[in-house]
This record gives structure tokens, C-alpha cells and sequence, in this order.
């Protein structure tokens, strides 16, 4: 990983490796002076939140491996201000015929082409079968994604009350279509969670889609 950052000039700081006192079981690594992010002043998370999702897709989209594990004790700010990833304990990899499928999504969602991403990126990326017929599905979609997601952005509370009202059609998605969601996609969701929640803390305005 942090030769991965390091090619890519990524401004975050991964502590190397002390192999001499590395195990099998035991991964040991340089002491880091800092605190953690969410302990920061809300300045220093405002300016440093962008860069926390930034490295998130690069290792999500464009490396391919990504740390699984960003609970808010592995994120932390150096003593000189920089970013730091802790604790390489919980990694996933994703294959490239998932990244592409991932980038294809996010340009979908954003240029609210709902048809491609849920009849195509949908089955590329395994939530539902290749073979399905999508024609019931999308206006129900399509309607999940624009008011439960889209048009609350990162509010929660707005959010939550707008998935109620649509709680219906979420029921209909789940029991009568069959639906599968792909391991690594828990693992991506708690970690882009964790980057929103600390956000808010610092920003209530902060919108994860934008």
C-alpha cells in the first residue's frame, strides 16, 4: 500500500513495515505521532475528509486491494498534518472486471443513467443475474436511488425518513427479485460510512454523493 500511494502521489502516510520483528501472526510497524482523525479540530477534518475519500477510491477503483478496516482508531493526522492509514490487519481485493464495472456505475449514477446501471452494471457487478429481465425492476430502482439517496444526500435524518417512505417498494426489490449482494460490498459501505460520519462531525453539511 504504500508503495501503491507513493506511485500514485497520494499525500497519505503509510508507516513502514519493521520486518525484523514482522511475524506470520504479527505485523509490526513505526510509531506514529498524531491523533486521530476524528479528534482533530473540525478544520483539520474538513481539509483532510476529501483526501480520506480520495485515497478510499484510488484503492477501490485503481489499486485494486483496499484496507477494510477504517474504524475511527486507524485514521489518524501526523504531527506535520498528513493523513495516516493504521492497521493492514483487514484487506479485500477486488479483480479488474469489478473496478471497471464500479467506475462504470458511479458515471452512471451521476449522469443519472439509471437504465446502464441497473441493466447493465447491476449484473456485471453481481447483484442480480445476467440473464434477468430488468423492465419491472428499473422504474422501482430508479426511484430508491433518486429520493432515498440522491436527493437526501448526506443528511441522515432526511435520509432515513425518505427510505421510509419508499420502505414499500424496498420490500418489493427484496423478496421478489432475486437480489445478491457481493462480499466486498459490505466492507466498501462500513468504510465509506466511517469517512461520512467523521465528516459530519466536523461539517452537517457534508454530502458524500457530491
Amino acid at each position: 500500500f504504500k508503495r501503491e500511494f507513493e506511485k500514485r502521489r497520494c499525500n497519505v502516510f503509510v508507516p513502514n513495515v519493521l520486518e525484523n520483528f514482522t511475524t506470520r501472526r504479527v505485523i509490526c510497524t513505526q510509531w506514529v505521532d498524531g491523533v486521530k482523525l476524528v479528534d482533530a479540530p473540525s478544520d483539520e477534518i474538513q481539509r483532510l475528509i476529501p483526501v480520506g475519500v480520495e485515497i478510499f477510491l484510488t484503492q477501490l477503483l485503481d489499486i485494486g486491494a483496499f484496507h477494510s478496516d477504517p474504524h475511527p482508531a486507524n485514521l489518524y493526522v501526523t504531527t506535520d498534518g498528513r493523513l495516516c492509514l493504521l492497521d493492514f490487519g483487514l484487506c479485500a481485493e477486488i479483480d479488474q472486471k469489478a473496478r471497471r464495472a464500479m467506475t462504470a456505475a458511479i458515471v452512471n449514477l451521476l449522469q443519472g443513467d439509471f437504465h446502464s446501471l441497473i441493466a447493465e452494471d447491476a449484473k456485471a457487478l453481481g447483484f442480480l443475474p445476467q440473464d434477468m429481465n430488468v423492465t419491472e425492476l428499473k422504474p422501482i430502482l430508479t426511484k430508491i436511488l433518486t429520493e432515498g439517496l440522491l436527493e437526501s444526500g448526506s443528511n441522515l435524518h432526511e435520509r432515513k425518513r425518505k427510505l421510509l417512505d419508499i420502505a414499500s417498494e424496498l420490500n418489493e426489490v427484496f423478496f421478489r427479485y432475486p437480489f445478491s449482494v457481493p462480499p466486498f460490498f459490505a466492507l466498501i459501505t462500513r468504510g465509506l460510512g466511517l469517512l461520512e460520519g467523521i465528516a459530519l462531525s466536523a461539517d452537517p453539511d457534508f454530502d458524500i454523493f457530491r
